[in-house]
């Protein structure tokens, strides 16, 4: 299998870039990419991909579901 490169919508958290599998305790997982795709340079005239687009997945860690998700759930 290939390695996930796995961000967080909320932060800029680092640590599971290069992960075998994702964790369980990550919130609206989605892939967005191939692993091809995100260590591909992004060249001057090519508008469809980032510098800053490394990961192939993008969720929100638990820390930011703490933080961001669950405030707005209480406030409802």
């Amino acid at each position: 299998m290939d390695k996930i490169r796995l961000a967080c919508l909320f932060c800029d958290r680092e640590d599971f870039d290069g992960v075998s599998k994702l964790p369980s305790d990550w919130f609206a997982v989605d892939e967005v990419q191939t692993y091809e795709e995100s260590i591909r340079e992004a060249e001057l005239s090519d508008t469809k991909i980032s510098v800053f687009d490394w990961y192939t997945h993008l969720g929100v860690c638990p820390e930011c579901q703490q933080a961001e998700l669950l405030p707005t759930e209480l406030s409802a």
